[in-house]
Protein backbone atom coordinates (compact mmCIF):
# COMPACT_ATOMS: atom_id res chain seq x y z
CA UNK A 1 0.00 0.00 0.00
CA UNK A 2 1.52 3.31 -0.94
CA UNK A 3 1.07 6.74 0.85
CA UNK A 4 -1.48 9.27 -0.49
CA UNK A 5 -0.49 11.49 -3.25
CA UNK A 6 2.30 9.33 -4.62
CA UNK A 7 4.14 9.57 -1.21
CA UNK A 8 4.42 13.52 -1.70
CA UNK A 9 2.09 14.56 1.57
CA UNK A 10 4.61 13.62 4.67
CA UNK A 11 7.49 15.35 3.08
CA UNK A 12 6.46 18.65 3.00
CA UNK A 13 6.94 21.55 6.06
CA UNK A 14 5.22 24.67 5.19
CA UNK A 15 2.52 24.19 7.23
CA UNK A 16 -0.55 26.22 7.45
CA UNK A 17 -2.22 25.61 10.92
CA UNK A 18 0.82 24.79 13.84
CA UNK A 19 0.36 23.78 17.72
CA UNK A 20 1.78 27.10 18.15
CA UNK A 21 -0.52 29.28 15.95
CA UNK A 22 -3.34 27.08 17.27
CA UNK A 23 -2.46 28.05 20.99
CA UNK A 24 -1.80 31.60 19.97
CA UNK A 25 -5.44 32.11 19.01
CA UNK A 26 -6.24 30.49 22.46
CA UNK A 27 -4.39 33.22 24.55
CA UNK A 28 -2.00 30.96 25.80
CA UNK A 29 2.03 30.57 25.22
CA UNK A 30 2.97 27.31 25.05
CA UNK A 31 6.32 27.82 26.75
CA UNK A 32 4.26 28.91 29.29
CA UNK A 33 2.46 25.61 30.42
CA UNK A 34 4.66 23.96 32.42
CA UNK A 35 4.11 20.16 32.19
CA UNK A 36 6.68 18.65 32.26
CA UNK A 37 9.06 16.46 30.06
CA UNK A 38 6.46 13.13 30.59
CA UNK A 39 2.81 12.55 29.32
CA UNK A 40 1.03 9.66 30.94
CA UNK A 41 -1.45 9.29 27.45
CA UNK A 42 -4.90 7.11 28.60
CA UNK A 43 -6.65 5.87 25.14
CA UNK A 44 -9.85 5.85 27.26
CA UNK A 45 -12.24 8.33 28.87
CA UNK A 46 -13.39 6.32 31.59
CA UNK A 47 -9.44 5.38 32.12
CA UNK A 48 -8.91 8.91 32.17
CA UNK A 49 -11.06 9.72 34.95
CA UNK A 50 -10.02 6.89 37.11
CA UNK A 51 -6.26 8.00 36.77
CA UNK A 52 -6.65 11.20 37.92
CA UNK A 53 -9.08 10.46 40.54
CA UNK A 54 -6.47 7.82 41.91
CA UNK A 55 -3.29 9.77 41.33
CA UNK A 56 -2.09 11.92 44.43
CA UNK A 57 -0.48 15.54 43.80
CA UNK A 58 -2.82 16.91 41.50
CA UNK A 59 -1.59 20.52 40.93
CA UNK A 60 -3.79 23.69 39.38
CA UNK A 61 -1.23 25.86 37.92
CA UNK A 62 -1.72 24.74 34.18
CA UNK A 63 -5.09 25.76 32.34
CA UNK A 64 -5.52 23.29 29.43
CA UNK A 65 -7.44 24.98 26.75
CA UNK A 66 -9.15 21.75 24.93
CA UNK A 67 -11.88 20.77 27.29
CA UNK A 68 -12.81 17.75 24.96
CA UNK A 69 -9.36 16.46 25.03
CA UNK A 70 -8.73 16.83 28.94
CA UNK A 71 -5.61 17.52 30.90
CA UNK A 72 -4.23 17.19 34.17
CA UNK A 73 -0.37 17.95 35.69
CA UNK A 74 0.82 15.91 38.76
CA UNK A 75 3.57 15.66 40.47
CA UNK A 76 5.45 12.62 41.79
CA UNK A 77 7.31 11.75 45.34
CA UNK A 78 10.18 13.64 44.61
CA UNK A 79 8.73 16.57 42.65
CA UNK A 80 8.89 16.02 39.26
CA UNK A 81 6.02 17.22 36.88
CA UNK A 82 4.29 14.98 34.90
CA UNK A 83 0.94 15.45 32.50
CA UNK A 84 -2.16 12.90 32.30
CA UNK A 85 -4.05 13.10 29.12
CA UNK A 86 -6.57 11.91 27.58
CA UNK A 87 -6.19 12.95 23.50
CA UNK A 88 -10.11 11.38 22.46
CA UNK A 89 -10.50 8.19 20.48
CA UNK A 90 -8.36 7.29 17.18
CA UNK A 91 -4.79 8.02 15.47
CA UNK A 92 -6.04 11.49 14.25
CA UNK A 93 -6.97 12.97 18.07
CA UNK A 94 -3.35 11.09 19.27
CA UNK A 95 -1.50 12.82 16.11
CA UNK A 96 -2.83 16.05 17.16
CA UNK A 97 -2.07 15.75 20.77
CA UNK A 98 1.63 14.83 20.05
CA UNK A 99 2.05 17.51 18.15
CA UNK A 100 0.37 20.20 20.56
CA UNK A 101 2.35 18.38 23.68
CA UNK A 102 5.35 18.04 21.72
CA UNK A 103 5.43 22.07 21.24
CA UNK A 104 5.06 22.66 25.05
CA UNK A 105 8.08 20.42 25.90
CA UNK A 106 6.80 17.27 26.57
CA UNK A 107 9.75 14.45 25.31
CA UNK A 108 8.56 11.10 26.48
CA UNK A 109 5.21 9.67 26.56
CA UNK A 110 3.75 6.09 27.59
CA UNK A 111 0.54 5.06 26.04
CA UNK A 112 -1.56 3.17 28.22
CA UNK A 113 -4.37 1.37 26.35
CA UNK A 114 -6.61 -1.20 25.44
CA UNK A 115 -6.73 -3.61 22.58
CA UNK A 116 -8.47 -6.58 21.03
CA UNK A 117 -6.60 -9.87 20.64
CA UNK A 118 -6.67 -12.34 17.31
CA UNK A 119 -3.99 -14.85 19.44
CA UNK A 120 -6.34 -18.09 21.05
CA UNK A 121 -2.98 -17.89 23.99
CA UNK A 122 -3.54 -14.28 25.07
CA UNK A 123 -6.43 -14.05 27.21
CA UNK A 124 -8.57 -11.19 28.30
CA UNK A 125 -7.11 -8.62 30.88
CA UNK A 126 -3.56 -9.72 29.89
CA UNK A 127 -1.15 -7.27 29.85
CA UNK A 128 0.29 -6.27 26.01
CA UNK A 129 3.94 -4.36 25.90
CA UNK A 130 4.28 -3.32 21.76
CA UNK A 131 7.64 -3.45 20.40
CA UNK A 132 5.67 -1.63 17.53
CA UNK A 133 2.69 -1.80 15.49
CA UNK A 134 1.85 -2.77 12.13
CA UNK A 135 0.80 0.90 10.20
CA UNK A 136 -2.79 0.06 9.33
CA UNK A 137 -4.45 3.88 10.30
CA UNK A 138 -4.44 6.40 8.13
CA UNK A 139 -3.09 9.41 9.91
CA UNK A 140 0.54 8.16 10.06
CA UNK A 141 0.81 8.46 6.24
CA UNK A 142 0.94 12.51 6.71
CA UNK A 143 3.91 11.97 8.93
CA UNK A 144 6.10 9.46 7.21
CA UNK A 145 5.72 7.08 3.86
CA UNK A 146 4.21 3.62 4.65
CA UNK A 147 7.70 1.56 4.80
CA UNK A 148 8.64 3.74 7.51
CA UNK A 149 7.73 1.37 10.96
CA UNK A 150 5.82 2.29 13.73
CA UNK A 151 8.60 1.50 16.44
CA UNK A 152 8.24 2.04 20.23
CA UNK A 153 11.23 3.55 22.03
CA UNK A 154 13.94 1.10 22.89
CA UNK A 155 15.25 2.53 25.88
CA UNK A 156 12.16 3.87 27.42
CA UNK A 157 10.11 0.48 26.44
CA UNK A 158 13.36 -1.26 28.48
CA UNK A 159 12.66 1.02 31.47
CA UNK A 160 9.01 -0.30 31.92
CA UNK A 161 10.23 -3.80 31.08
CA UNK A 162 12.26 -4.02 33.89
CA UNK A 163 9.43 -2.19 36.19
CA UNK A 164 7.16 -4.79 35.37
CA UNK A 165 9.38 -7.66 35.59
CA UNK A 166 10.09 -6.31 39.17
CA UNK A 167 6.89 -6.08 40.18
CA UNK A 168 6.12 -9.74 38.83
CA UNK A 169 3.84 -8.76 36.10
CA UNK A 170 3.46 -11.33 33.98
CA UNK A 171 3.09 -9.73 29.88
CA UNK A 172 3.48 -10.42 26.34
CA UNK A 173 5.39 -8.60 24.58
CA UNK A 174 4.86 -8.19 20.62
CA UNK A 175 3.22 -5.90 17.52
CA UNK A 176 -0.06 -4.37 17.66
CA UNK A 177 -2.16 -3.57 14.31
CA UNK A 178 -3.88 -0.24 14.68
CA UNK A 179 -7.03 0.60 12.94
CA UNK A 180 -9.19 3.78 12.23
CA UNK A 181 -12.44 1.64 11.72
CA UNK A 182 -13.84 -0.07 14.71
CA UNK A 183 -16.54 -1.70 13.08
CA UNK A 184 -14.39 -2.91 9.86
CA UNK A 185 -12.61 -5.92 12.06
CA UNK A 186 -13.84 -8.75 10.06
CA UNK A 187 -12.81 -11.95 9.68
CA UNK A 188 -10.43 -12.39 6.91
CA UNK A 189 -8.41 -9.29 8.76
CA UNK A 190 -8.65 -11.17 12.20
CA UNK A 191 -7.18 -14.29 10.40
CA UNK A 192 -4.17 -12.40 8.53
CA UNK A 193 -3.34 -11.02 12.14
CA UNK A 194 -3.26 -14.48 13.72
CA UNK A 195 -1.12 -15.97 10.87
CA UNK A 196 1.36 -13.07 12.12
CA UNK A 197 1.37 -13.06 15.36
CA UNK A 198 0.22 -10.01 15.99
CA UNK A 199 -1.03 -9.25 19.51
CA UNK A 200 -3.47 -6.86 19.68
CA UNK A 201 -5.54 -4.60 17.64
CA UNK A 202 -6.67 -1.03 19.08
CA UNK A 203 -7.44 2.74 17.42
CA UNK A 204 -4.22 4.37 18.34
CA UNK A 205 -0.84 2.71 19.08
CA UNK A 206 0.57 2.41 15.18
CA UNK A 207 -0.50 6.44 15.16
CA UNK A 208 0.83 7.17 18.35
CA UNK A 209 4.45 5.37 17.86
CA UNK A 210 4.63 6.27 14.16
CA UNK A 211 4.26 10.03 14.80
CA UNK A 212 5.60 10.29 17.85
CA UNK A 213 9.00 8.85 16.47
CA UNK A 214 8.81 11.37 13.23
CA UNK A 215 8.60 14.10 16.07
CA UNK A 216 11.35 13.09 17.62
CA UNK A 217 9.21 11.82 20.91
CA UNK A 218 10.28 8.90 22.79
CA UNK A 219 7.07 6.89 22.99
CA UNK A 220 6.18 3.47 25.16
CA UNK A 221 2.41 2.20 24.43
CA UNK A 222 1.28 -0.87 27.03
CA UNK A 223 -2.11 -2.21 27.28
CA UNK A 224 -4.63 -4.58 28.48
CA UNK A 225 -6.66 -7.03 26.38
CA UNK A 226 -10.19 -6.40 26.72
CA UNK A 227 -11.63 -8.63 24.28
CA UNK A 228 -10.91 -11.83 21.94
CA UNK A 229 -11.11 -11.67 18.23
CA UNK A 230 -10.88 -15.77 18.24
CA UNK A 231 -13.61 -18.23 16.26
CA UNK A 232 -16.62 -16.57 15.28
CA UNK A 233 -17.65 -14.54 17.98
CA UNK A 234 -16.34 -11.51 19.94
CA UNK A 235 -15.14 -12.57 23.86
CA UNK A 236 -15.28 -9.61 26.27
CA UNK A 237 -16.36 -6.02 25.72
CA UNK A 238 -14.08 -2.84 24.60
CA UNK A 239 -15.09 -1.41 27.05
CA UNK A 240 -12.35 -0.78 29.62
CA UNK A 241 -14.88 -1.43 33.25
CA UNK A 242 -14.21 -4.99 33.20
CA UNK A 243 -10.46 -4.89 33.17
CA UNK A 244 -9.98 -1.88 34.86
CA UNK A 245 -8.16 -2.89 38.17
CA UNK A 246 -5.48 -4.23 35.83
CA UNK A 247 -5.35 -0.62 33.72
CA UNK A 248 -4.45 1.03 36.94
CA UNK A 249 -1.77 -1.25 38.60
CA UNK A 250 -0.01 -0.69 34.96
CA UNK A 251 -0.40 2.93 35.60
CA UNK A 252 1.01 2.81 38.52
CA UNK A 253 3.76 0.75 36.67
CA UNK A 254 4.27 3.58 34.78
CA UNK A 255 4.00 6.56 37.00
CA UNK A 256 6.47 4.84 39.12
CA UNK A 257 9.09 4.85 36.14
CA UNK A 258 8.22 8.56 35.71
CA UNK A 259 9.18 8.51 39.50
CA UNK A 260 12.65 6.72 39.36
CA UNK A 261 13.77 6.37 36.07
CA UNK A 262 13.45 9.79 34.20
Amino acid sequence: MNSIFDNQVWSGNRRYVTPEGDFSHQGLDPDALDLGSVCLMTFSAGLYRRVVEWLPGSVADVEWPYTTTPLQVFTTGNGKRFAVHFPAYGGTRVANSLEQLASCGVRYFFGLGLGGTPQADVQIEDIVLLEGAVRGDGVSRYYAPIEFPAVADFDLTAKLRAKLDARGRAYHVGLSFGIDALYREEERLIALLQELGVLSVDLESSAFLTVGRRLGLHCAWAGVISDRLVGAEQEGNIHPDHVMDTLLRLGDDMVAVITEDL
